[in-house]
């Protein structure tokens, strides 16, 4: 964990220290090219309020269907927490934009068994003292066709995926029968979707957006459906920057076949994720 850490302190300092380079260094005419109903390229700092609600079965092939634990009621797990959110736009041409947003939730509890669970091969015994670790890193990357774009709005429809990194760490102790446990589980799925998205000119330093995106696919061992929705407003100060808050809802229902721990057990993985934040942010335009 302190790796992942360090990589993510890393990437945020990247990421900033980029974006001040190019604002510094982007002449203002390139700007005018789109402005102000999109940007050139821009980057986003945001400040993320997230409330999560998080279901999810482990099945082992030994034992059968595993217990359903909701973290957030069953084992203590916090269910808002603060983090930053970076993000960036290029508009490609007047009609073509790509958008990427990452975010990293990681979350930790400790509580007591209230009930026998099951969880992979491991069951966990009533009154066991258990500590979870939960860590979700999400990398949102979209496409977007403008096919109508006037003087003051626009509306597309696109493609996009989410990539989505879970790790779950889960161990027990129980000291009156002098047994213990740990199981490790870590999975990435490709989530894509079709989105729409729909942005509007209220003034010349006032701009509104909205989007929205679904689908249920299956690939190989992963099967599941998301749905994700955003509405944000934005004041425009200058050129170069951007201020305003956001709102952002989805809803994830994933099965893993085949998920894997750190011993190359195979277990199956189902899990029901709400993950939906709102956002202060700074946005520097070029």
């Amino acid at each position: 964990m302190a790796l992942r850490e360090t990589t993510r302190q890393l990437f945020v300092l990247g990421v900033v220290f980029v974006a001040l380079v190019f604002a510094a260094a982007a002449p203002a005419e390139a700007q005018r090219r789109f402005e102000p109903l999109f940007d050139e390229f821009n980057f986003r700092f945001e400040s993320s309020w997230v409330g999560l609600k998080t279901e999810v079965r482990l099945d082992s092939k030994l034992l059968g269907k595993g217990t359903t634990l909701n973290f957030e009621e069953d084992l203590n797990l916090g269910s808002y927490t603060m983090i930053p959110t970076l993000a960036f736009e290029w508009q490609i041409a007047r009609k073509h934009k790509l958008g990427v947003r990452w975010q990293d939730i990681d979350r930790a509890s400790s509580a007591q068994a209230l009930t026998e669970i099951q969880w992979g091969d491991e069951v966990i015994p009533i009154k066991s003292d258990i500590t979870l670790g939960f860590d979700i890193m999400q990398v949102f990357v979209d496409y977007a066709y403008y096919p109508w774009v006037k003087d003051r709005w626009a509306a597309g429809f696109g493609l996009g995926f989410r990539w989505m990194d879970l790790q779950t760490t889960l161990s027990y102790v129980d000291e009156e029968n002098e047994i213990e446990g740990s199981t490790d589980v870590k999975g990435s799925a490709p989530l894509p979707y079709l989105y729409f998205e729909y942005r509007r000119l209220f003034s010349d330093n006032w701009r509104f957006l909205t989007g929205f995106g679904w689908l249920y696919l299956e690939i190989d061992d992963i099967k599941g459906g998301q749905w994700i929705a955003h509405a944000g407003a934005e004041y425009l100060a200058g050129r170069r920057w951007g201020f305003g808050a956001a709102v952002n809802l989805s809803d994830i229902d994933v099965d893993w076949d085949a998920i894997k721990t750190e011993e190359e057990d195979v277990f199956n993985l189902a899990a029901n994720l709400a993950i939906n934040d709102v956002s202060i942010f700074v946005r520097v335009r070029f």
